[in-house]
């Protein structure tokens, strides 16, 4: 099978899940089992679908440095180990997000 049916094949599953956790939602409630599953998996296969190759452009993890793997596994524990409410640094996070990445689009600078 070739990779662009497996990318097919991903989003049509991503969708289904998606479609069965609103069906669970809309049938019984949000608060059900099944629907956090299915929304959790959808969402996944969803970004999986975004970063899987096409023809015209390799996997997004084509390019990533073992190092650079190695490096944020490491930061991650040292985050959990050492902040005791890691949940605290996502306004930092969303800030280092927009300074890096939308910041030099907007200005029409390279990054």
């Amino acid at each position: 099978m070739s990779p662009g049916w497996n990318r097919i094949l991903v989003a049509v599953m991503a969708v289904a899940c998606l479609v069965a956790a609103f069906a669970i939602a809309l049938t019984d409630s949000m608060d059900n089992l099944w629907c956090g599953s299915f929304v959790r998996a959808g969402l996944l296969l969803g970004a999986l679908w975004i970063g899987l190759p096409t023809k015209g452009r390799a996997a997004a993890w084509a390019n990533v440095s073992p190092y650079w793997i190695l490096a944020a596994g490491a930061g991650i524990v040292l985050i959990g180990r050492v902040v005791k409410r890691p949940q605290v640094l996502i306004p930092f996070i969303a800030a280092f997000f927009i300074l890096t990445w939308v910041w030099p689009l907007l200005t029409g600078r390279r990054r």
